[in-house]
């Protein structure tokens, strides 16, 4: 009996271990983790409500108008940016929304007076000098208070500039003459429509750029 036992123990054994060793391994991968309930059904439905009120009304758009037609350009730290919050504050409030304002630390750059001149070129009439309109880009460094008087030298882009010996460059005034791209303008890229140089100065962050009064 006792040898019968024994037998038939080895026996379960052996077929254990055989069928672990036959049995193909497994390539199923892991099922994931379902994504976690945020919202309940309600919400959703009354967020898809909100959504579409707000596709088919023209109150984002009266927003906009108002602060780009009544308030204007915007700065950082000017007065039309304090006039901005507060009016979108005050909107906000209106509609029922809990609003609190908060101090904040802003750069600040103050446009000045800007002027430019040819006062020597080719052609010139005796005793004349050719007055240039212009812009400065928000946040540029400011030239001295007498101003800077240099020759003026032209490229279209980094590569001509790069190309020129320094002593062709050093001590003067480089004048990128690129064309204006409308195309580039109305598709929202007003930076690089003015070409490589403009660009370059929208990216820079602010902190980066020297912040003066122009």
């Amino acid at each position: 009996m006792t040898q019968m036992r024994i037998f038939a123990l080895a026996w379960l054994c052996l077929t254990s271990a055989f069928a672990q060793q036959a049995a193909p391994t497994s390539t199923t991968k892991p099922t994931p983790t379902a994504t976690p309930i945020v919202f309940s059904a309600q919400t959703l439905a009354d967020l898809k409500q909100l959504r579409q009120a707000a596709l088919n009304s023209d109150y984002a758009y009266k927003q906009v108008a108002y602060l780009a037609d009544n308030i204007g350009p915007r700065l950082s730290g000017s007065t039309q940016a304090a006039k901005a919050v507060e009016y979108v504050a005050n909107e906000l409030k209106a509609i029922g929304c809990e609003v609190q304002l908060e101090k904040v630390m802003a750069p600040h750059w103050v446009r000045g007076e800007e002027t430019a001149a040819l006062v020597q070129f080719r052609g010139q009439a005796e005793n004349t000098t050719q007055k240039i309109v212009l812009c400065a880009l928000g946040a540029s460094v400011a030239t001295p208070g007498d101003g800077i008087t240099a020759e003026v030298v032209v490229a279209k882009n980094f590569d001509e500039l790069k190309a020129l010996p320094r002593d062709k460059v050093a001590g003067k005034i480089v004048l990128f003459n690129y064309p204006f791209d409308k195309q580039m303008a109305a598709e929202g890229r007003g930076g690089e429509a003015y070409g490589e140089v403009v660009a370059e100065m929208v990216r820079a962050r602010p902190r980066d750029r020297a912040l003066s009064r122009a």
